[in-house]
């Protein structure tokens, strides 16, 4: 066959030398998908380009050992077509429209497409991907899920161990939320608040949603709640909190640093740590929405306050820097407003962190139950009595180190 049409072509075109020329190696199939590149010519479709023209979902006539066709993706779904046989999928199937999200503060928190389907299902969406911290922020008992959308095309940028730099249009949200019974998730949440930051033109711009009581939807609220919150925790104990929603002021507050609104979270330290079976940042490096990152065992990371194989001082510090340092820092909220008192970021020195000899104010602050007084001042309305008693253990052993030595 590959014979005929060859003659056939050299005949049709015998009086020209230059088409000889063009068709003389046109008896392949360059693009492997399955029409010889000759009679692509004649049908004027592209001879390099495994997808030109299409075909339905029952064509079988391509070559699945042509590496150009095995990195084609004839249905449009973001997968190569070696990638689909591979997993069973048909490469000629319906492409996949994808619901980006939308990097606006919308009147509801559907219309941002963060999540899809029933939304307390807290379903992630195309270009949304779940992030957490490598140790717990204490929130009155509640559950987070933090999520990070970018641009598609764009990648977050590596920056050191601290804060990553991500680009224009980047979503980060936080939804706290309570399972009604922490013994079986199966039995649902409540959904309370969704916490959402954007970047805009370098700029980063903070807004909240409250959750309404049937769970379908929250909407873009900037006054402060508070409403009552039942659950049964995982030892089968009823408990009830006055949970506070913040304010958008309170908000600004606690991620204003330097005057200017940042993210406190997703830091490089913080994230790099398995989290559903995989490190976040080797996940975000695999699927190229990270650049310049070392190999994340070359990057630290924060340890756990709630590891009890780690040092005393080590979960102390962990638990400071998640829980205070983002007002308790050089720029932050209370340092510019009250003088460098405190400095709890981890990587501060202990000899310039002041803890030992702000030791009193800390211990009373965090253990008392006046409003106005009690820290953290904001997030939490009922006292964490595995910090408190965490923070006073390493405070009493600073007493009986010494430390007061090294200030």
């Amino acid at each position: 066959m590959v014979f005929i049409i060859a003659m056939l072509l050299v005949g049709l075109y015998s009086c020209n030398s230059n088409y000889l020329d063009d068709f003389e190696d046109y008896d392949i199939d360059t693009d492997g998908d399955g029409i010889f590149d000759s009679q692509e010519v004649l049908n004027g479709t592209d001879k390099n380009n495994p997808c030109d023209p299409s075909h339905d979902v029952q064509y079988s006539s391509f070559n699945s050992s042509n590496l150009v066709w095995l990195a084609g993706d004839c249905d449009g779904d973001g997968l190569i077509n070696g990638d689909e046989l591979s997993v069973g999928n048909n490469p000629y199937g319906d492409p996949i429209i994808k619901n980006f999200a939308v990097p606006e503060f919308l009147p509801n928190l559907s219309q941002l497409k963060l999540f899809k389907g029933n939304m307390s299902d807290l379903q992630l969406n195309d270009n949304v991907y779940e992030y957490d911290m490598s140790t717990p922020l204490f929130t009155d008992y509640s559950y987070k899920l933090r999520v990070v959308a970018v641009p598609d095309g764009t990648q977050m940028m590596y920056k050191g161990d601290n804060l990553l730099d991500f680009p224009d249009n980047t979503i980060l949200a936080k939804t706290f939320y309570y399972l009604n019974d922490e013994r079986d998730s199966s039995l649902g949440k409540k959904c309370i608040e969704t916490r959402v930051l954007i970047k805009k033109n370098g700029e980063w711009l903070v807004r909240n949603y409250f959750w309404n009581e049937d769970q379908t939807d929250a909407v873009l609220d900037d006054d402060a709640h508070g409403l009552q919150v039942d659950w049964i925790d995982d030892l089968g104990v009823s408990r009830i909190v006055d949970y506070v929603v913040p304010s958008n002021t309170m908000c600004v507050q606690c991620h204003e640093l330097n005057e200017k609104i940042v993210p406190i979270g997703p830091k490089a330290r913080a994230m790099n740590f398995n989290h559903n079976g995989q490190n976040i940042l080797q996940f975000f490096k695999d699927n190229n929405m990270l650049a310049e990152a070392p190999e994340v065992s070359q990057i630290p990371t924060l340890p756990d306050w709630s590891d009890t194989s780690l040092t005393l001082e080590e979960r102390a510090r962990a638990y400071f820097d998640v829980n205070c340092a983002h007002c308790h820092q050089k720029g932050g909220s209370y340092n510019r407003d009250f003088g460098d008192k405190f400095y709890f970021t981890f990587e501060t020195p202990f000899t310039e962190s002041n803890i030992y000899v702000e030791r009193t104010q800390i211990s009373d602050r965090m253990g008392t139950a006046i409003p106005g007084y009690f820290m953290p001042l904001i997030g939490t309305s009922i006292k964490h009595d595995e910090g408190i008693d965490l923070i006073n253990t390493y405070l009493d052993s600073l007493e009986q180190e010494g430390k007061s030595k090294a200030n």
